[in-house]
């Protein structure tokens, strides 16, 4: 009985905990980067859909990318990482933009990380390409290599019921600020 009440309450000490940070920060020049606790802390043993879900990043830019394509690249931001194939940016017919959330912060549904930069294609060119630019091409459309004004690590998607709807409650009871 004991062991159930420890549970419960750790549960509910982490699912209020929501998007704060976990004390774990990252830096990048000025911008800092909070590493966050999970929104729900159940652990199931094994692969579960809590071990398995994406990460879930919310995050603010300088200036309007909603519709450019993000990249990953190294630390110098002299090399590209990751890039996506143009199949990579839909999944059906649907475009995988970053979704809007409130103050204006965005929920990513591509993969971004600490060190994202954009390019100049926009995901509507970009997948209908038929093959992936080459990486001089990639290299010449980068329009920022340092975008980011605030980027949050909010657990992962399996810990939420309706994203967008918890997300906006805890943008708007200040869970995801600097």
């Amino acid at each position: 009985m004991k062991k159930i009440i420890n549970i419960g309450i750790a549960a509910l000490s982490v699912s209020l905990a929501g998007c704060r940070s976990a004390g774990k920060e990252m830096a990048v020049g000025a911008l800092r980067i909070e590493k966050t606790v999970v929104a729900n802390g159940a652990v199931i043993a094994g692969g579960n859909p809590i071990s398995t879900s994406p990460i879930v990043y919310v995050y603010k830019t300088k200036a309007d990318y909603l519709h450019q394509v993000p990249v990953l690249m190294d630390e110098g931001r002299t090399r590209i990482l990751a890039y996506p194939a143009p199949s990579d940016l839909k999944t059906g017919d649907v475009l995988c933009l970053p979704t809007p959330l409130e103050d204006g912060y965005l929920l990513d549904n591509r993969g971004i990380g600490l060190n994202v930069a954009f390019l100049a294609y926009t995901y509507e060119e970009y997948s209908k390409f038929t093959e992936t630019p080459s990486m001089k091409e990639l290299m010449a459309n980068i329009v920022e290599r340092y975008p980011l004004l605030e980027i949050h690590e909010c657990g992962r998607r399996a810990d939420y019921k309706d994203i967008v709807s918890e997300l906006n409650e805890k943008i708007s009871k200040g869970f995801l600020q600097k």
